[in-house]
């Protein structure tokens, strides 16, 4: 009998064991065997609330406090974000009102910010001016750029429910939310017309002033050339790069009062447009840190610096533009029109085009790609920036890795208390976690999804990431459970866009059937056994012309339409009492619909809804009745219904201001905070 000699690696003790119905059991490290384990152990074997949150947030009581400190400050705020609250006495702390997240340290902020704005007034400012070729156009120079394919006039029915009112909104134009109602004091807002889908939207930094500055970028295409039909595009666009053509960048600017609500007696203005041949901008990302805090220049030519944008354009490559817009005053509404046609920081990544990006600082941007990798650069390094006249300059990352092995959807950063840590989703349906300081070692996958996730953001005051499910639920990773769903609340249709803000805890989900909504998923994270409120926004309902539709209108030179009423005579053998009460209540007088609106596309918004307790399953605590074969369907709408933009206002004193996109080309801007009264 030969004895087999054992290999030494076999007598070292695995750190786990796997015991039949246990699940999986993680043995602690000692002095001599240094083992690298998450050590967090699951739900189901330990009990009571204290265990709970000391596994998400952490072991010691300066890892819980904060978040027991954001459950008791924010508890007046169920669905939308509150400006104000209600003080019973003088000296009450003012709760529910905006703040910076109790996670974050304040040093910390402040240092990053000098950081920042040192180095900006030091080299940035200069290195930008010297390498970011731009000049001024005429209006009419500026034309091919804002074209997009969009119809010149939408017809929008909003207003009560029981007497909607049409508004017809001709490309480029702008409504007051609050004119189709007969009451408008309590309605801070604007509705856009921006002609094609918007494609994102997003807040600049800026704290110290109260005019907020909104860039949007809308659907456009090449002009001239026929395109392909839906679904039968030649080459992939996801995974090829587009030939370059003109498109720009809007920049909106919206003033605010002295309380930081949004000024609706004065008209929004599109202060500048930027101009580029670089194909359509696919995504935007303001630096989350002001690089300036008081304007530039001096005299007639003063200028206000308003940020440093990083974008994504169809040619496929990352830039990043320093943009500042001249001080015109606000009844000045002459839009400058900026040509850009080469950037201070221009790259492109290896056999594969760009897919997302996301700020990991004030100074550092992430990429991703189509091909799963990730590349992270400072502007602050050298050679970052680009010198003067130097074309075809793409820097080097300090870190370029294969993160993933298909298409990255999304990348999200948990930028500002933990910016270490990176989130990716992809196309194989699972969202990975990866501390940046070492790739390798440190990184979690999520459970795994059987559809796409379009969309992640960083919810600050929870710690965790916020993304879809599959079953139109809003799902919550934390940090030390990114392996673990944590659900906040329950959408009727798909969740294409999600959006959080630093200052509060208030989510906005947008759904593929146009509907918007917010709650607050605090109290849910914190004691899983709540039922969240949550409450629409409004829901946005696009149609197209009523002769492309299978079922034609009636002929004739309008159409009837009626509501309520019976839809019969009653017969002879009717009872008296029947009879009685169709004479009691007889049915509302036909509205005549002009044939000219049905020959138009049309959107209805409807809004005024109040908060609801969904539930989270659909059983005991939802009010809905199951309905198993339902629940598991996918319902599909009109692609111009969708939501495909959404964002809070990241300044602290307007962060009630949110903004939403849709694909019908309309672009809703409002102050959606609640003001006591103190």
């Amino acid at each position: 009998m030969v004895q087999r000699h054992k290999q030494l690696t076999e007598n070292i003790p695995s750190p786990i064991t796997f015991a039949k119905g246990a699940g999986i059991k993680v043995r602690e490290a000692d002095g001599e065997n240094k083992l690298h384990t998450r050590g967090v152990p699951d739900f189901d074997k330990v009990g009571g609330h204290e265990p709970r949150l000391k596994n998400l947030f952490g072991p010691d009581g300066q890892h819980v406090r904060p978040v027991l400190a954001s459950r008791d400050y924010w508890f007046p705020q169920e669905t939308f974000p509150i400006r104000n609250f209600a003080q019973i006495k003088t000296d009450d702390a003012d709760f529910g009102s905006l703040r910076r997240s109790f996670f974050e340290i304040s040093w910390a902020r402040e240092k990053e910010n000098k950081a920042l704005r040192t180095w900006y007034t030091d080299t940035g400012r200069a290195a930008f001016a010297a390498a970011q070729d731009a000049r001024k156009l005429s209006s009419d120079e500026a034309k091919p750029y804002l074209t997009n394919a969009g119809p010149e006039i939408l017809n929008v029915l909003s207003g009560p429910v029981n007497s909607p009112l049409v508004h017809t909104l001709a490309k480029g134009s702008h409504l007051n939310i609050a004119d189709p109602f007969p009451t408008s004091q309590n309605r801070r807002g604007w509705l856009f017309n921006l002609g094609s889908r918007v494609q994102d939207a997003q807040w600049a930094t800026n704290e110290d002033s109260s005019t907020q500055y909104l860039a949007v970028a809308v659907e456009q295409k090449p002009t001239g050339e026929p395109q392909p039909k839906p679904m039968e595009h030649p080459k992939a666009p996801a995974f090829n790069a587009t030939p370059q053509y003109p498109a720009s960048i809007q920049i909106w600017a919206f003033e605010a009062t002295d309380e930081g609500e949004l000024d609706s007696s004065k008209e929004p203005r599109l202060m500048l447009v930027i101009c580029a041949d670089w194909g359509a901008p696919k995504q935007l990302k303001w630096c989350p840190v002001g690089a300036t805090d008081k304007t530039q220049g001096s005299g007639d030519g003063q200028e206000t610096h308003i940020g440093m944008l990083a974008s994504i354009w169809s040619d496929g490559r990352v830039r990043v533009l320093d943009l500042s817009a001249p001080n015109q005053g606000p009844d000045n509404d002459t839009p400058t029109h900026l040509y850009v046609s080469h950037a201070a920081f221009e790259v492109w990544l290896p056999q594969t085009i760009p897919s997302c990006l996301d700020w990991l600082s004030g100074t550092m941007i992430a990429v991703a790609s189509a091909a799963g990798t990730v590349g992270i650069w400072s502007l602050t390094r050298p050679d970052t920036l680009a010198p003067s006249n130097t074309a075809n300059y793409s820097p080097r990352p300090w870190l370029y890795q294969q993160l993933a092995d298909t298409y990255i959807l999304t990348i999200s950063s948990a930028w500002p208390s933990n910016p270490q840590f990176l989130s990716i989703t992809t196309a194989d349906g699972f969202a990975r976690l990866f501390d940046i300081r070492s790739l390798k070692a440190d990184q979690a996958a999520s459970i795994r999804g059987r559809t796409l996730c379009p969309t992640q953001a960083w919810h600050e005051h929870t710690q965790s990431f916020v993304m879809p499910d599959e079953h139109y639920i809003l799902r919550h990773t934390s940090l030390r459970r990114y392996y673990h769903n944590l659900y906040s609340m329950r959408m009727e249709n798909s969740i294409v866009r999600v959006a959080t803000s630093p200052v509060h805890p208030g989510v906005l989900v947008g759904g593929t059937d146009g509907d918007v909504q917010t709650t607050n998923p605090l109290g849910r994270i914190v004691n899983y056994k709540t039922i969240p409120w949550q409450q629409r926004w409004f829901v946005h309902e696009w149609r197209g012309p009523m002769n492309r539709m299978l079922v034609q209108p009636t002929e004739g030179a309008d159409v009837e339409v009626r509501e309520g009423g019976p839809v019969e005579h009653p017969s002879d053998t009717t009872t008296a009492t029947v009879e009685n009460t169709i004479a009691t209540n007889p049915a509302p007088e036909p509205k005549i619909v002009p044939r000219y609106i049905l020959s138009k596309p049309m959107v209805r918004i409807t809004e005024g809804y109040k908060a609801t307790q969904h539930g989270i399953t659909l059983g005991a605590a939802s009010k809905k009745k199951g309905q198993p074969e339902i629940a598991r369907s996918i319902s599909i709408f009109e692609e111009r219904s969708a939501i495909t933009a959404l964002a809070w206002n990241p300044n602290l004193k307007y962060g009630t201001w949110a903004v939403a996109g849709m694909g019908s080309g309309l672009l809703r801007v409002e102050d959606v905070g609640i003001s006591g009264k103190k």
